[in-house]
């Protein structure tokens, strides 16, 4: 029983990280083969991206009313 369980964590563990694998491999494939074709330069391109852009933004203000001063005391 245990030899079975133990097959199937391994099973589950593979697969996943097979599926991570593919999952960030397939999206950069173009860009593997145009490179290995010779169709892009290395030098030519951006040497990264911003994928998501971390600059501090202004937060809008919540619509919650302000609770009186003795609620707050109460706290």
């Amino acid at each position: 029983m245990v030899a079975v369980l133990d097959c199937m964590v391994f099973a589950a563990a593979f697969t996943a990280a097979i599926w991570v694998f593919a999952f960030t491999l397939v999206p950069a494939l173009p860009r593997i083969t145009a490179l290995l074709r010779g169709e892009v330069e290395i030098a030519a391109s951006d040497p990264y991206c911003v994928v998501s852009d971390r600059r501090v933004r202004v937060r809008v203000q919540s619509a919650q009313r302000v609770r009186p001063a003795s609620f707050r005391e109460a706290a």
